[in-house]
């Protein structure tokens, strides 16, 4: 009798212990979601293989496939401006730059009033201090770039590296601020060294009852062009036949898995220089670029993958809202200021610690493609970039397409529908300028996005454009402006300024708003 009583207490602590283990995923399961927001650096629209790319992205083809992607996701061409533009949900210019931090919360402030845990590994480039504005923990660097297997100017041995540029080359290293970032880990590398720490983090929360809000700002691609030997060696040849054979390659790719219909897309007729007009000695050193710029891009996609792996094992993959996206478009410069700075030795190899090699112009055309142009313009190519959402519990699409234009502005709208917050009417005791974006809540069901209240537009460097339902008025440099039907010429191949002068004035009338109120209140 008393072997059965022990026996039955011991199933009823059983069940007890099961049911509570349980209760509480369920209560994660049920409740809201995990976040995790990955973006990456100077990436091209076509570079990843959901947008017809050749380059090897297995984890974020898997994401597309099991969610949904969005053929016109806007951002501001430009590094620190499309961050700001995310942070704070609203449009960033050029004068507008970073002066929108004291005027409302970012989005690490918001999702701390809604409960999440906040954390943020990777690059900032802007003013303000993570700790600081709304996230529990940050690892990464303040400035734009850094090199990848050494972000200070030194190397642990006392070797110099590259000019880094003039970015603040401030690092957050164990909550730690620290002027150089020197590792000491010769298997250093800073897409990789960003994700051990984001993993370092969920594993330290996991048995918090309280969802978690991951901001991946991964630095790649952005130049310098270096990269694991063993992830260069697979794109080894693989550019050898150049500029337009990729090209074509990656057009005819998505068209066929319907990112593109040739009738409303045609081939944007890019001026791209004419592969065999190199000499073979150029003809190799571009394709080693791409190489290496591909390899970067790979690597980026297995570190998704050990994301992916450790919501898994954790059983929260599933109620895990993934988004991912690009800043901007391909970088079109090449960057030799650093010659300025620095004597090569003659030992550097392209792709490693002491190369400081940059995309280029030609490169960045087919990174983009068939969009025109690249970072720093608003023609498509500078100004759009892919963007997936993959949330199993939310978004009953499989390999769904979005149409209809979006912005980054939209996140933190998404972010206040998902979670019931309200924008507030006043920050630090001041008017907050409003969140100008809407919800992207009805797209993940597979309805229409509402009317936007604010025009998405756009002003940094060389272009300038608003966007006005089907319509687009855009701007090269100081040349015409241009105007273009998105529904019926997504590549912005046939200019119609000329044969619609009236709506080309009421579009400019429109952007000349839209700038006024980016300087409003500043």
């Amino acid at each position: 009798m008393k072997k059965f009583f022990i026996r039955g207490v011991f199933v009823i602590l059983l069940l007890i212990a099961s049911y509570t283990a349980f209760g509480k995923a369920n209560k994660r399961a049920e409740g809201r979601p995990n976040i995790v927001l990955i973006m990456v650096d100077d990436m091209g629209y076509s570079d990843i293989g959901c947008y017809g790319g050749e380059i090897e992205t297995p984890n974020l083809d898997r994401l597309a496939a099991n969610g949904i992607r969005y053929s016109e996701f806007y951002n501001t061409s430009k590094c620190n401006t499309s961050r700001e533009s995310l942070l704070m949900g609203r449009y960033v210019n050029r004068v507008s730059e970073h002066k929108n931090f004291s005027s409302g919360p970012t989005l690490g402030e918001l999702a701390q009033q809604a409960g999440y845990r906040t954390l943020w590994a990777g690059k900032n480039h802007n003013s303000i201090r993570p700790p600081e504005r709304g996230f529990d923990r940050f690892f990464g660097i303040q400035g734009g770039l850094s090199n990848f297997f050494c972000p200070a100017r030194k190397t642990a041995d006392g070797r110099p590296v590259p000019y880094t540029g003039t970015s603040v080359n401030e690092w957050m290293v164990h909550d730690e601020w620290v002027e150089l970032f020197v590792p000491t880990d010769p298997e250093f590398y800073v897409t990789d060294a960003i994700t051990d720490n984001a993993l370092l983090w969920l594993k330290e929360y996991s048995g918090e009852d309280k969802p978690f809000f991951l901001y991946l700002a991964y630095t790649a691609p952005h130049a310098p062009l270096q990269a694991r030997e063993q992830d260069i060696k697979k794109y080894e040849g693989r550019y050898d036949v150049g500029y337009q054979e990729i090209r074509k390659q990656r057009y005819k790719r998505a068209v066929k898995d319907g990112v593109f219909n040739p009738e409303t897309a045609p081939f944007h007729p890019q001026k791209i220089t004419q592969w065999d007009s190199l000499s073979p000695e150029e003809k190799e050193l571009e394709a080693d670029r791409m190489e290496v710029y591909a390899a970067m891009i790979d690597r980026v996609d297995q570190n998704v993958g050990r994301v992916l792996s450790e919501l898994e094992v954790r059983g929260e993959l599933d109620n895990t809202l993934i988004l991912f996206m690009s800043d901007n478009g391909a970088n079109g410069s090449r960057g030799d200021e650093y010659k300025d700075y620095y004597t090569p030795t003659g030992n550097e190899q392209l792709g490693g610690m002491f190369s400081w090699e940059f995309l280029g112009k030609n490169w960045a055309m087919v990174a983009n493609s068939p969009l025109g142009y690249y970072k720093k313009t608003s023609h498509e190519g500078g100004v759009c970039s892919p963007m997936i959402a993959y949330w199993p519990e939310g978004i009953p699409l499989k390999n769904g397409w979005v149409h209809e234009p979006a912005h980054l502005v939209d996140i933190m709208s998404t972010l206040l529908d998902l979670t019931d917050l309200r924008y507030p009417s006043e920050f630090n005791g001041e008017p907050a300028k409003p969140n100008e974006g809407i919800s992207l809540l009805p797209s993940f069901r597979g309805e229409p996005l509402a009317v936007r209240k604010h025009k998405i537009g756009n002003d940094y460097k060389f272009g300038k454009m608003i966007r006005d339902g089907k319509w687009k008025l855009v701007q090269y440099k100081e040349l015409g402006w241009e105007l273009y039907d998105m529904e019926k010429d997504r590549t912005e191949t046939r200019d119609l300024a000329e044969q619609m002068p009236e709506k080309v004035a009421a579009m400019k009338q429109a952007f000349s708003m839209w700038e006024q109120n980016c300087k409003a209140g500043l």
